[in-house]
């Protein structure tokens, strides 16, 4: 399976409930694709005006990929829309990179000191599709990585950051430990 193969079946998954973009530029970068999903719930009495609380959340997810074909003293230039690294340890820093200085000021704080007022949550996800496996040391930093952060002591909510391998040769997919409850679902589409 290539990673445009992988990329077409988890993204069909993911049609219900995310908002997708194919070859989403950002921070200067194309990626293979980026999904969002957002939900609000309130609670009131009688009419909307006496509302009682409302809170919101959201995932942001980007998409990169690394074909099997790619030099790896290279930057990568391929069909999906990718243009990283060739090396997955790079790629790996990138998406960490991505999620602390881009997705968290940009997509979860919209540039702003704090999220909007009814801010409960958002999950700011990396997934880095592989054509070749990663070797144990990218499982392990995977494995250890952790990105929380808390706003007004957490009464704007929080944002936490995932990142999730999927290794297409050996059809396995490694998490970090805040992603561990959507592994299933990436593994579903292997």
């Amino acid at each position: 399976m290539t990673s445009g193969d992988y990329l077409d079946k988890i993204l069909d998954r993911m049609t219900f409930t995310h908002n997708i973009t194919r070859n989403f530029t950002a921070d200067g970068r194309t990626f293979a694709a980026y999904a969002l999903y957002e939900a609000s719930s309130e609670k009131y009495v009688l009419s909307r005006k006496a509302n009682l609380w409302k809170v919101s959340e959201s995932e942001h997810v980007l998409f990169m990929t690394l074909p099997e074909n790619a030099d790896p003293g290279a930057d990568s230039e391929a069909d999906s829309g990718a243009n990283f690294s060739a090396d997955p340890e790079a790629l790996f820093k990138e998406a960490g990179r991505l999620i602390s200085d881009y997705m968290e000021p940009v997509l979860s704080r919209g540039n702003e000191k704090y999220p909007p007022k009814d801010h409960m949550r958002t999950f700011l996800t990396a997934v880095l599709v592989l054509e070749r496996s990663p070797g144990p040391e990218l499982i392990r930093k995977v494995r250890r990585y952790r990105f929380d952060k808390s706003y007004l002591f957490s009464l704007r909510g929080f944002s936490q950051g995932r990142i999730i391998v999927v290794d297409l040769p050996s059809k396995k997919v490694y998490t970090s430990p805040a992603a561990k409850d959507v592994a299933a679902f990436f593994r579903q589409a292997l």
